[in-house]
């Protein structure tokens, strides 16, 4: 059973505060690859616009129509991905599902945000909704080695 005190410590005020950063969508058209996808326990839904270079992400959009848990771990992602690879950002959605399935998980700079996310442990029912945005990349990445080393399409200048 949650108590009060449970929620306020998920619900804490740097969440809500990412959780506002991707509150309007900012889509990025055009995309290299766009993937939607929706949480099957909430309802959660998430869409990332990516734009790549071989296996590194250049630029990033977004559409969330998910709960606030949901668009602050797609906040983090926004942040953080551009001039990174696909695979670096599937090992910290490892990181992360391992955290929330209980394991102490310290990240490394500059993912350590996702270190609040270990109050949703007691909320499995959220978990799928901050998985999305991590789910979402390593789909992408799955997608750009399909596609070859470059984009799909001429780069923007």
């Amino acid at each position: 059973m949650t108590t009060d005190p449970d929620l306020a410590a998920l619900y804490q005020r740097g969440l809500r505060d990412l959780a506002a950063k991707v509150r309007s969508d900012k889509r990025l058209v055009p995309a290299d690859i766009s993937v939607t996808r929706t949480s099957r326990t909430c309802g959660s839904l998430v869409t990332l616009d990516i734009r790549r270079k071989a296996d590194v992400i250049t630029a990033l959009g977004w559409r969330t129509r998910a709960c606030t848990l949901g668009m602050a771990a797609t906040a983090v992602v926004v942040q953080q991905a551009i001039g990174r690879k696909f695979s670096e950002l599937v090992e910290i959605g490892h990181l992360i599902r391992r955290l929330l399935s209980g394991e102490d998980i310290i990240f490394p700079e500059p993912w350590r945000e996702l270190e609040m996310f270990a109050a949703a442990r007691g909320f499995p029912t959220r978990h799928s909704s901050i998985l999305l945005p991590f789910e979402i990349i390593a789909e992408a990445g799955n997608e750009a080695s399909a596609q070859g080393t470059s984009p799909s399409r001429d780069p923007i200048a």
